[in-house]
């Protein structure tokens, strides 16, 4: 992540969503960088190819584009699409894929895949195993912008997200869910993911913990 990318992220986020946002992710951001503490369940969905999935929307005109290099992402800014100064950059350098949905061309959410170890880090650094070579691919990095939530954008991803990976080949994707992010695992749960997991992970200035139970 550079730092003018941070830089432009929060000059959107300041002049789209108000001072106080701003100040709140601002601290939090800076916050991380010293101490972090979280409960996630970790999640596998096996993949069949033969499985197909229907989620309706409650937002018109909905588009969805699947983003894997600079230049399709490129091609899309010149073509008006606004992403919103969302940091899109370092992770596709990575590998990582995004999944992303725009209504009138304005991004309105996105969701990351990672297909080996060094794009995971870029969508999710808890340090849970995905075993990439037995075919394992792991998403992440969810974000939804706050006006358009609650209106099924995740699930909507996700039916295109697994079949997608079903058609490569991958025969699990992997993810992490906060303990308490409710709407995140009711979006998930209509897709019969199984909890293999219960991670803990604690920072403390450079000294990083993580125990599964």
């Amino acid at each position: 992540m550079t730092v003018n990318g941070i830089l432009k992220r929060g000059i959107y986020v300041l002049q789209k969503e108000g001072v106080w946002t701003f100040l709140s992710q601002v601290f939090s951001f800076l916050g991380g960088f010293f101490y972090n503490r979280g409960s996630y369940y970790i999640y596998e969905k096996p993949l069949t190819k033969d499985e197909r999935y229907q989620f309706n929307t409650k937002l018109q005109n909905v588009a969805i584009k699947i983003i894997s290099t600079m230049e399709e992402f490129e091609q899309l800014k010149s073509n008006g699409y606004d992403f919103k100064a969302m940091l899109f950059k370092d992770k596709l350098k990575k590998g990582a894929i995004a999944f992303s949905a725009f209504v009138n061309k304005e991004l309105v959410h996105v969701t990351w895949l990672a297909f080996n170890k060094r794009a995971k880090e870029e969508i999710d650094g808890l340090p849970f195993e995905v075993a990439f070579q037995s075919k394992e691919a792991c998403s992440g990095a969810s974000f939804t912008e706050p006006k358009f939530r609650g209106k099924g954008l995740l699930s909507c991803i996700y039916a295109v997200i697994f079949p997608y990976l079903a058609q490569k080949d991958i025969v699990k994707d992997k993810f992490t869910i906060e303990v308490n992010n409710i709407s995140s695992q009711k979006a998930h749960a209509k897709f019969n993911p199984t909890i293999i997991g219960k991670g803990y992970y604690l920072k403390i200035l450079w000294w990083e913990f993580w125990r599964e139970e």
